[in-house]
């Protein structure tokens, strides 16, 4: 109970606090020799994005395939795990109604196999071990193989900030609120 006394104002102030953005601006030299280098490294920039956009295209295809044999398994999984959950859920059913009778009129005369404790006693709460197995879908197995497997930033913006920055060229960095701001 003491930590939670002990935490909940962190956790209000954190809740309440400014949340900040940050925002960069390329400003750059007047002389034609760094404009010229610059222009360099936009080359460069963009040369690097394609090849990582290529690369990754071709990543991207083979983590499809990959995914697609993995969910063929994971769907035959299902598909046995939801075979058993019918089967378990007929049987619970089935053992629901069996006894579903008068209960203090079994338990008051004593009829039957239930003791002194009635027959609710038999019945099992499917809620525990009965969860219906949840179908896997190809696209979400797909996006995971592809995040897993496959890199979709090369550091091609902070190789060119470097290439900037040695042409000469300024980066300046503004952070701006952008929610619970202060007045």
């Amino acid at each position: 109970m003491k930590y939670i006394l002990f935490l909940l104002p962190i956790l209000l102030f954190t809740a309440c606090s400014p949340k900040y953005k940050t925002l960069y601006s390329y400003q750059e030299p007047a002389d034609s020799n760094a404009k010229q280098c610059i222009k360099s490294c936009q080359e460069k920039l963009d040369t690097c994005r394609k090849l990582c956009k290529s690369n990754f295209d071709i990543c991207a295809k083979k983590a499809e395939e990959f995914a697609k044999k993995n969910y063929e398994k994971k769907l035959q999984s299902y598909y046995k795990a939801l075979e058993q959950y019918t089967k378990d859920m007929e049987m619970y059913n089935l053992q629901r109604d069996l006894f579903r009778g008068d209960d203090f009129y079994y338990y008051r005369r004593g009829f039957g196999f239930y003791g002194p404790f009635g027959p609710r006693i038999f019945l099992s709460s499917p809620s525990y071990s009965l969860q219906r197995p949840v179908k896997p879908s190809l696209q979400q197995e797909i996006l995971q193989t592809q995040l897993k497997e496959c890199r979709i930033d090369c550091n091609c913006l902070q190789s060119y900030d470097k290439c900037f920055t040695e042409c000469g060229g300024k980066i300046v960095e503004k952070k701006i609120c952008i929610e619970n701001c202060p007045k």
